[in-house]
C-alpha cells in the first residue's frame, strides 16, 4: 500500500482507487490493458478515460457507479440522456422507490386521459410534465437499486447468478 496523495481536487477516479488502498501500480496490475501511467494521466485529467478504462476501473475498485459518473459527466450522449445516479443504503432506495410509486399511482388515470388521443395539448402539458418528472424519479430509484446490487453483491454474498436467472424468467 502506497501513501495517499495530499493533492486537493482529486478526481472521482483517484478517490475510488484510494478508497481501495491501491497504488496506481497495484490497480494497473488488476486491470487488463490499463497502465500505471494511463491511470495517472486520467487521475490528473491529462487524458480523458475511454469507456474501456472506466469499466476496468469500476470492476477493479468495485465501483459500478464510476460507469454512471462517466456517462453522465464525460460522455456527450450521456450528458444529455443519462442522469447521475447516487448509490445509497438499500433501505433508503426502497423507501424512495415506494414513495415514488405511491405518488404516481393516483396519476395513472390522468396519464391515460392525456394519452388517449395520441397527442399532448398545451392544456395537458403541465400534468404530463409533472407525471413525467415522477416517472423519472422512479427510474432513478430503480437505477440506484441496480447499482446497489452490483456494488454490494460481493460484500453481502448476494447470489447474482441466481438473481439474474430469476429476473430473466419473468
Amino acid at each position: 500500500m502506497g501513501r495517499q496523495s495530499t493533492r486537493e481536487n482529486k478526481t472521482m477516479y483517484q478517490l475510488c482507487r484510494e478508497e481501495c488502498d491501491l497504488t496506481r501500480e497495484e490497480a494497473s496490475e488488476q486491470m487488463d490493458g490499463v497502465s500505471y501511467s494511463r491511470i495517472e494521466k486520467i487521475e490528473y485529467e491529462m487524458q480523458e478515460p475511454t469507456p474501456y478504462d472506466v469499466v476496468q476501473m469500476a470492476d477493479c475498485y468495485n465501483r459500478p457507479d464510476l460507469c454512471n459518473y462517466f456517462c453522465s459527466h464525460k460522455c456527450d450522449i450521456g450528458k444529455k440522456y443519462v442522469p447521475e445516479v447516487e448509490v445509497s443504503e438499500l433501505s433508503s432506495i426502497i423507501i424512495e422507490t415506494i414513495a415514488s410509486l405511491n405518488e404516481i399511482e393516483p396519476l395513472t388515470d390522468r396519464l391515460i386521459q392525456i394519452a388517449r388521443d395520441g397527442k399532448i395539448s398545451d392544456a395537458e402539458m403541465p400534468d404530463f410534465a409533472f407525471i413525467s418528472k415522477k416517472l423519472d424519479e422512479i427510474s432513478l430509484a430503480v437505477d440506484s437499486l441496480n447499482l446497489w446490487i452490483d456494488k454490494t453483491a460481493g460484500e453481502n454474498n448476494l447470489n447474482l447468478e441466481l438473481f439474474r436467472t430469476e429476473k430473466n424468467k419473468l
